[in-house]
């Protein structure tokens, strides 16, 4: 009778499991060979309402994948058999309710539907056209934040802004939500907190990290970061003429100015102090009393007995500098202005170009005309 029994109850597992797997078309085996690949991933992933006829979704094609399968509220809602679309409106949706997405791309292997990773998660909100708060069309950077160029220090940390918008030339609405997720393209250079502070390693390992600035419906905004080590600077441009004179500091004198940048950088920071040769020309003076070690004293000694440049150290930024004068009395100002951190701003009369040592170091030249000598000749 037991045997009986237990033979009876196998059958009917058998029953339940074998409809189980033909009703959800394979959706169980998707979910036991998940493959979790960067290759089969969908990226920019993000969604809307589209008058208020549905949540369309949006995506960037996958080349690897046969297909997607779409999940609502963690459910599977729809399965896309070619990779070649990359839209989906879903229609069974109620105003005022939120949902959240996500899309998962799959292969087919052996015969067998394989899913890759699910994407990150969005959240859209069903709006009326008369809604005053509404999904997140952008994600921008506010103006007084913006730089063409995003650079970090090693061990150093910069804040980024960020924040979702609306359809420009959309009137009287607002984003519902104007939370915004951070992330690193490569954690090894650096990293981001969730309030957009990025954070370069201290593992002496530099390049460009590019950091994701993504509102909760997925729009996004991609800012370029180059992480440099300040003290191991780039060499510069071929382009730039720089004069003769003022040459030798970046060749024969190069390591004693990166040396000399190095230590106000990070070891005798916020100092304002202009230095000159003292009477018999064997060392250093200063216009404040700052103690700094003898080999950044020889350091400065030697550019400024050898090349014959100035060198001072004012709001944060250090200048190498020397006047050349010419027949009608005029005067070039050459400079190499060293940047400690990115507070300055430069205002010059005369800028003929910019070198890049690294991101914060800087050439220029400013003429300053004799006016009396051209009233004279005139």
């Amino acid at each position: 009778m037991m045997k009986k029994n237990l033979y009876v109850i196998f059958v009917l597992i058998s029953i339940v499991c074998i409809g189980t797997m033909w009703n959800n078309d394979c959706f169980g085996k998707e979910t036991v060979e998940q493959k979790n690949s960067t290759d089969v991933i969908v990226d920019n992933f993000s969604g809307n309402m589209l008058n208020e006829k549905g949540i369309i979704l949006k995506w960037s094609k996958v080349q690897k994948s046969k297909g997607y399968v779409i999940y609502r509220n963690s459910r599977k809602i729809a399965t896309i058999k070619s990779n070649k679309i990359k839209k989906y409106t879903d229609k069974k949706v109620k105003s005022g309710k939120k949902y959240t997405y996500e899309i998962a791309p799959y292969r087919i292997i052996n015969g067998e539907k394989v899913l890759g990773s699910k994407s990150y998660k969005i959240e859209i909100k069903a709006t009326k056209r008369n809604t005053k708060k509404i999904n997140p069309a952008r994600v921008v950077i506010p103006d007084f934040y913006y730089k063409e160029n995003y650079s970090v220090g090693l061990n150093e940390s910069i804040k980024l802004h960020a924040k979702a918008k609306i359809k420009k030339g959309v009137k009287k609405k607002k984003v519902f939500n104007s939370k915004i997720v951070w992330s690193s393209s490569d954690e090894s250079l650096a990293t981001v907190n969730p309030n957009g502070v990025v954070k370069a390693n201290n593992n002496r390992k530099t390049g460009t990290v590019y950091i994701t600035a993504r509102a909760i419906n997925g729009v996004k905004k991609v800012i370029k970061v180059d992480v440099t080590d300040y003290m191991k600077p780039l060499k510069f441009s071929k382009k730039i003429y720089i004069d003769e004179t003022i040459r030798p500091v970046l060749t024969t004198y190069y390591k004693q100015l990166t040396e000399i940048a190095g230590y106000f950088s990070y070891v005798n920071k916020d100092v304002n102090a202009k230095f000159n040769l003292n009477e018999m020309y064997d060392g250093i003076e200063s216009d404040s009393s700052i103690n700094i070690p003898e080999n950044i004293k020889k350091d400065i000694y030697d550019l400024m007995f050898n090349v014959s440049v100035e060198v001072e150290v004012k709001d944060n930024t250090l200048t190498i500098s020397f006047d050349k004068l010419f027949a009608d009395n005029s005067t070039f100002t050459y400079k190499i202005n060293i940047c400690l951190n990115e507070k300055p701003e430069y205002k010059y009369q005369y800028v003929i170009g910019y070198a890049k040592l690294c991101e914060r170091w800087y050439y220029s030249e400013e003429r300053n005309y004799n006016t009396d000598f051209y009233l004279k000749n005139k």
